[in-house]
């Protein structure tokens, strides 16, 4: 995580900084370990969008939605899964392995996030580096979305991995060529990742590149080759190449389509900003607002970000993790600015003070963390539905089972990839689901297994097997004796295709 420190101060590193900062950073990964719960999901789109699709390329089996369809989203995410889910479909077939290799190696990919704020913090410091390393590794809400499979968790730890040569000020006349490389590079593949922050990379290379051509050229061949990675993961699905972008904005912008899933005003991102950093969320902005001057692109950049989005009719807090996570690091760097400020008016040491100093402030902002997970909810509130698919699990490892109903209500927490046996799903209408009227006709011969929330028609032949924790409630799995007849007008896919229509 080294980068070139700011002599400015006279500011040169000890011996002890490195070894602290890779503790930092093994705490930031235990604290991902520990959280990890691949079965819990925060939004639909990481278990339909991209671990279904994966697993789709990985055996050609899976459901395929309307996104899919069109080709409303770049494949990188799925082409990136599909080998840890075909490695563990080979390995131990009949298991999840493939699922936890694909989301762990997702997670590791967001600990991009931490050399990240390293070498942001490192700009100023090592005393500032290390307190924004410690931010990105242990705050709740960074841990938590290092657990998703969302597209806005890699496309902000590899736009902030960015940052960093473009925000640093040329000593001299000779452009670092690779690092600025490699900055055009993340740029470019982060947009890929996720189109919508592209303002965020437009405005965070004008800001920070004016019109200095030297530094230019090499952000752009970057660029270039983000691009060409980019053409050939479109080309290998069989797609033109880039035609998804137009696709994208034609559908979810041009048509509403994504404003089916809820529309709110102008100032939403600001109320959610509001939960999930309180009750620190103003400390947090202003400390961001303070920063240097030198990150100030980068704040403009979150900044921007956050307008964008707000000026979108459909909205989710997600959307916003990047200005939320760039306002916590530079909100990081600042808190180390505020306490030199304090040590130099009482005439102490430059620099912070003693290690001691240092120490207090990392507790300080560790507290922060715990006690704005505490308002908020934590990862409960915001994270959760593994008992869905545990309940599928536990039926298919019954060799009797040949069909599950789920409840159409909680289909976003159930796809055939987190299944051990390929066994038929149907989505249960909401009468039987929520009111226990009697299943379809045709529905229910194909089915002899229920996940709902609410218990069925007795006369249905039903009994309770188990059930799980879903929020303040409980989804259960029910049983019937007997065989499946199948039938096609249930079906999970064809229920998507008759619902998702445009």
């Amino acid at each position: 995580m080294g980068t070139r420190l700011e002599r400015g101060v006279g500011d040169r590193p000890p011996a002890w900084v490195m070894p602290a900062a890779m503790a930092v950073a093994a705490m930031g990964i235990a604290l991902r370990i520990a959280a990890f719960s691949p079965l819990d999901i925060m939004h639909a789109d990481e278990l339909m969008q991209y671990l279904e699709q994966a697993n789709r390329l990985a055996t050609g089996y899976g459901i395929v939605p309307w996104e899919a369809r069109f080709g409303l989203r770049n494949a990188l995410i799925e082409q990136f899964l599909a080998p840890f889910l075909w490695l563990g479909g080979t390995l131990a077939p009949g298991t999840l392995l493939g699922v936890y290799l694909a989301r762990g190696a997702f997670a590791a990919m967001t600990l991009l996030v931490l050399p990240a704020a390293w070498r942001l913090g490192a700009l100023a410091s090592w005393r500032h580096a290390m307190v924004a390393l410690l931010v990105a590794a242990a705050w709740w809400e960074s841990v938590l979305f290092s657990e998703l499979l969302l597209s806005e968790s890699l496309a902000s730890a590899l736009l902030l991995l960015a940052a960093a040569p473009l925000l640093e000020e040329p000593r001299s006349r000779t452009v670092d060529q690779p690092a600025l490389r490699l900055s055009g590079f993340l740029l470019g593949l982060g947009v890929l990742v996720r189109l919508q922050y592209a303002p965020f990379a437009v405005m965070l290379a004008l800001g920070t590149l004016r019109f200095d051509r030297a530094r230019w050229r090499p952000v752009f061949i970057g660029g270039m080759l983000a691009l060409l990675l980019g053409a050939a993961s479109d080309l290998a699905m069989g797609r033109m190449p880039f035609a998804w972008m137009l696709v994208n904005v034609t559908i979810n912008i041009g048509q509403g389509a994504a404003n089916r899933f809820g529309i709110s005003g102008p100032f939403a991102h600001l109320a959610g900003l509001y939960v999930h950093l309180a009750p620190v969320g103003v400390a947090v902005l202003m400390g961001a607002l303070f920063a240097r001057r030198r990150y100030r692109p980068l704040l403009a950049a979150a900044l921007v970000n956050l307008l964008v989005h707000s000026l979108i009719a459909h909205k989710e807090y997600r959307f916003v993790w990047l200005t939320t996570l760039t306002l916590l690091l530079l909100a990081a760097v600042t808190s180390v600015d505020l306490v030199d400020r304090i040590a130099s008016r009482r005439a102490r040491q430059p620099g912070g003070g003693s290690p001691a100093v240092l120490v207090l402030l990392c507790l300080v902002w560790l507290a922060a963390s715990a006690i704005s997970q505490h308002v908020s909810g934590g990862f409960r509130a915001f994270r959760g539905g593994g008992g869905v698919p545990k309940l599928a699990i536990e039926a298919v490892e019954d060799p009797g089972i040949c069909g599950i109903g789920l409840d159409f209500e909680l289909r976003a927490h159930l796809v055939p990839s987190l299944l051990t046996r390929r066994v038929p799903i149907a989505l249960v209408p909401l009468g039987p689901a929520l009111h226990g009227d009697s299943l379809p006709r045709d529905l229910a011969p194909a089915v002899n297994a229920l996940i709902l929330t609410s218990p069925p028609n007795a006369a249905e032949g039903y009994h309770v097997a188990s059930c799980r924790p879903l929020g303040a409630s409980q989804v259960c799995l029910y049983r019937r004796a007997g065989t499946c007849r199948p039938s096609q007008a249930w079906d999970y896919q064809q229920v998507l295709d008759r619902t998702d229509k445009l």
